[in-house]
This record gives C-alpha cells, sequence and structure tokens, in this order.
C-alpha cells in the first residue's frame, strides 16, 4: 500500500491556480450548458406558475388568421399572411428549441406563431409530458420577448395532465386547439370531450381555432356565446384527394 503526504500533490505538475481557473471554467460552461439544456436562458424574465413553474404566457387579442401554416412549411409560401403552427414532428420543433433567437427575424414578420406542441401522449409517463409542456411554454416566452405574437395552445392528454397543462395560460383571448389525431377510437374522443370542456372552465377563451378535422361531436362542445374558427389542414385534404 502506497501513503502520500498530505502535502504532497499526485499531480505535482499542475499549477495550482491553473487548476483552480480550470474548475471554475468548467462549472461555468456545464451552467452555460444547463441553461441551454433545460431553457432557463428562454424564460429568465417570466412568471413562474402552477405546482410545475410553468411559465406565464400572455393572451392573444389579435385578429384571428385565415390561413395557418406549420413551421416546416415556412420557406415553401410566400408573403407573411399566415398563422405559424406548431402542429409539427418533435424533431422539427427540436431546431426552434435549440436555437430560437436564429428564427425570431422571420417569425416576427408573420401574423401570429401558434404555441409550439411539444407531443403530450397518453403512453407517456407523466414527468415526460410536464417537460414537454415546460419547453413549450419556455419557448414560446423567448419568442414573445422577441416580438413574436404567440397564439396559445391548448393540448392535454389524461385527466391526469389536468394538474399541469393548463397553467401557465393568461385568461381570455383567442387559443388554438389541434383536432388531429382526436377521433380515432372511442377513447381518443373521450378524452378530447373531457380535456376541452375543462380547458373552457379554466381559460376561458374569448375565441377558439379548431385545426384539423370537425365533426358534430366536436361542434356540440362549444358554448353558443363562444366565436369559433376552423380549419381543415392540408394533409387532410391531400388525402381526401388521394382517394384516403
Amino acid at each position: 500500500m502506497i501513503f502520500f503526504n498530505k502535502k504532497e500533490s499526485l499531480f505535482p505538475e499542475i499549477d495550482e491556480e491553473a487548476h483552480k481557473l480550470s474548475i471554475k471554467m468548467s462549472k461555468n460552461n456545464w451552467a452555460i450548458q444547463k441553461n441551454s439544456v433545460f431553457g432557463l436562458d428562454y424564460c429568465r424574465n417570466a412568471t413562474f406558475s402552477g405546482r410545475y413553474g410553468i411559465p406565464l404566457l400572455k393572451s392573444y387579442n389579435g385578429a384571428i388568421p385565415d390561413e395557418y401554416i406549420t413551421f416546416s412549411d415556412i420557406n415553401s409560401v410566400a408573403g407573411y399572411n399566415y398563422c405559424v403552427t406548431g402542429f409539427d414532428y418533435d424533431y422539427v420543433l427540436e431546431r426552434l428549441w435549440n436555437n430560437p433567437i436564429k428564427y425570431v427575424n422571420v417569425l416576427a414578420k408573420y401574423q401570429c406563431v401558434a404555441e409550439p406542441d411539444f407531443s403530450l401522449k397518453v403512453n407517456h409517463p407523466l414527468c415526460v409530458q410536464i417537460a414537454n409542456k415546460y419547453r413549450s411554454h419556455a419557448l414560446s416566452f423567448c419568442l414573445q420577448e422577441h416580438n413574436v405574437a404567440i397564439l396559445p395552445c391548448m393540448s392535454w392528454s389524461t385527466p391526469q395532465s389536468y394538474c399541469f397543462c393548463y397553467d401557465g395560460y393568461s385568461k381570455g383571448g383567442v387559443v388554438i386547439v389541434s383536432t388531429i389525431g382526436t377521433r380515432k377510437d372511442e377513447r381518443s374522443r373521450m378524452y378530447f370531450r373531457l380535456g376541452f370542456e375543462e380547458m373552457l372552465k379554466r381559460i376561458s377563451p374569448d375565441a377558439v381555432v379548431l385545426y384539423g378535422d370537425i365533426d358534430d361531436q366536436i361542434m356540440s362542445l362549444i358554448p353558443n356565446q363562444l366565436y369559433v374558427h376552423t380549419y381543415s389542414h392540408n394533409r387532410f385534404k391531400r388525402a381526401r384527394n388521394n382517394g384516403r
């Protein structure tokens, strides 16, 4: 067994001051990386709400857009009279999450940008769903800070998600709700109906944009006094034109 004198360094060739500086730089780099990974820089000026500290977004009180495109479609359309929606694959939204500042000058030109919709899937652990809701809000708050008009997106999974999925929203204003995938089976229809009714109670929106195919069952959920704008996505139109 080898014993070392407490006064002797295991690495005598390393200058002590340089070693301290190296440790300090490592800690700073980790802090920067942590802020980037968790989006802490995106919401440093935010008010955090609810049990899980979801960043609070301002309501949208602007005009309701007539046309909608996804983040992936930005380069394929002319003009800016659109709402850019976040109803896209998560790996596409990751590009925006990893570097939102890269896109703010372009996104600010559009009529509004719907809150990026990171997935809340019924078969995902609740912790993953909470993390995705936080990311949606942290990213949206960052965009709001850079003068991008954000249209809040209402999303939920099972009734278990109600403890966080409606946090971080100001009451009233216009909201958008995707109906994509909500009619594939009875369970999906039930979860949509329950979550939509809960959303109306908690958020009390002045108007709702329904994005996707609409049927009588969905329309029956709308109170008479609530203004509704419906938009059927091009993907559905293309599928019908192709006989699917």
